[in-house]
């Protein structure tokens, strides 16, 4: 494995090319997301099934056909550039489940120094709808814990990490590759967040930093399965707490 530091031979224009086909896949996943969520709503509303009746409902199945979305967008990538070695994944190793623990405890240590400068600079962070939504329904939050392990960790991660870093790890150095990817990662979640410009901007760099970790842990690693079982479980964790929260543990 290259050292972090190391140099790519890649051309200025190679380098551009990946950058484009990076944001281009972030823009098609969603889009693809999009796609399928309607047609999933549209195909449940013709058999009958009032979805949108149903808010835990609603919410549950556009985390599902969004996960499903960024795979199907990832894998015409794949089948139209014939990069079928794209991604890089196996069954966890003692070291991969090393890393996996270790990348948790980062995350959190990083989620909460940036919660700390935040608080002192007296900046109100915005907020993710979904977050927002849980807060009104703890029953939601439920559905929420085992749907952050089983889909949000494991499609975000095979978009962002596996196929948008990998794309640009080809043109670009390690670190280079990390920071475009989870630039691309943090600016993803603007659409779903509420709040002030600073606020959103704050978010942003949470997701960016918190990106970064994960880029890092996928770089050394080079298991996808790792970054995207530390991305579930810090994610089912934080609904875990939100939970104990809202419905009066705390």
């Amino acid at each position: 494995m290259d050292e972090l530091s190391g140099l790519s031979g890649a051309s200025p224009e190679e380098r551009l090319r990946s950058v484009g086909t990076g944001i281009g896949l972030t823009v098609a996943g969603f889009v693809t997301a999009l796609v399928v969520l309607f047609a999933g709503v549209q195909a449940l509303a013709a058999a009958g099934i009032p979805v949108r009746e149903q808010p835990v409902l609603v919410v549950g199945l556009s985390i599902v056909l969004q996960g499903l979305g960024f795979g199907i967008a990832v894998a015409v990538y794949m089948a139209l550039t014939k990069r079928f070695d794209l991604l890089k994944y196996r069954l966890p190793t003692l070291r991969d489940l090393g890393w996996a623990a270790g990348g948790l405890v980062a995350l959190f240590i990083g989620y909460m120094a940036i919660a700390l400068v935040v608080s002192q600079l007296g900046i109100e962070t915005a907020q993710n709808a979904i977050v927002e939504q849980g807060r009104q329904n703890p029953q939601l939050v439920l559905y929420l814990i085992p749907l952050a392990i089983l889909v949000v960790g494991p499609s975000e991660e095979l978009l962002f990490r596996g196929a948008i870093q990998g794309v640009l790890r080809r043109a670009y150095a390690p670190i280079p590759a990390i920071v475009i990817a989870s630039s691309l990662f943090g600016v993803a979640h603007v659409f779903a967040l509420s709040g002030s410009g600073t606020g959103v901007l704050v978010y942003i760099a949470v997701t960016f930093v918190l990106g970064c970790i994960l880029g890092f842990v996928y770089e050394r690693t080079d298991n996808l399965v790792v970054p995207a079982l530390i991305h579930g479980v810090y994610n089912a964790i934080l609904f875990s707490l939100l939970y104990v929260q809202v419905s009066g543990g705390v």
